[in-house]
């Protein structure tokens, strides 16, 4: 068992170095000897855990899932529904150092799958799983209290994980700073999903209106 839990280890830190190396010098970058030298292993090291390049970029993808879901798992209970998806919510947005690292490493991963074939089974399942997240978070949602009724469920589920993927990436491209508002703007989604549907379109049919004038 020891040699197991070694072996993971090993796998995560080379996974972290790959990170660093993408981060620091893009995906280009990667190979199995500069990210050997940011671990400060040797080339035939990192070669006994991932036999090739792209092997260590899968798990560098995968590893991010990973722990995104280690850090949902850990949360603490909510006293409500709305306040449990909030905090869910929250946790995918890189509104810190760590999780911005995840972000910028996710979106380099996502467009490298473009041209590296072994990332695209990994990246549809990793946009697969944020999916079915929001569809989890829509489906507590829709409890009679916290969805307004009316409400397409599937419309809403590709709403907010548009919501989600447009704040990581103003997050992400924008200075470090401040991210108080990201959070505030996820909040002012999830409050509105509760607001009576009619109103809502009602608003947006005015907007139109004077639009057209």
């Amino acid at each position: 068992m020891p040699k197991l839990i070694d072996h993971e280890q090993r796998r995560q830190e080379l996974a972290e170095a790959a990170w660093r190396v993408i981060m620091r010098d893009g995906v280009g970058h990667v190979s199995v000897r500069a990210v050997a030298a940011e671990a400060g292993v040797s080339a035939g090291s990192l070669r006994h855990v991932f036999r090739s390049q792209g092997e260590l970029l899968v798990f560098a993808l995968q590893l991010v899932l990973t722990r995104v879901r280690a850090r949902v798992a850990a949360l603490p209970p909510h006293p409500t529904i709305r306040q449990t998806v909030e905090a869910v919510a929250r946790e995918l947005l890189p509104l810190d150092a760590g999780r911005r690292a995840e972000m910028e490493v996710w979106l380099a991963l996502f467009s490298a799958a473009n041209a590296e074939e072994s990332l695209r089974a990994p990246r549809e399942e990793a946009r697969q799983a944020l999916r079915d997240t929001c569809r989890w978070m829509v489906s507590l949602l829709d409890n009679g209290v916290d969805l307004s009724p009316g409400r397409d469920l599937e419309l809403e589920v590709r709403r907010l994980h548009a919501v989600i993927d447009g704040l990581a990436l103003h997050l992400v491209y924008e200075p470090p700073g401040d991210t108080g508002w990201a959070a505030r703007v996820l909040t002012a989604h999830l409050d509105s999903l509760s607001l009576p549907l009619s109103g809502i379109l009602k608003t947006s049919g005015m907007s139109r209106r004077a639009t057209d004038r």
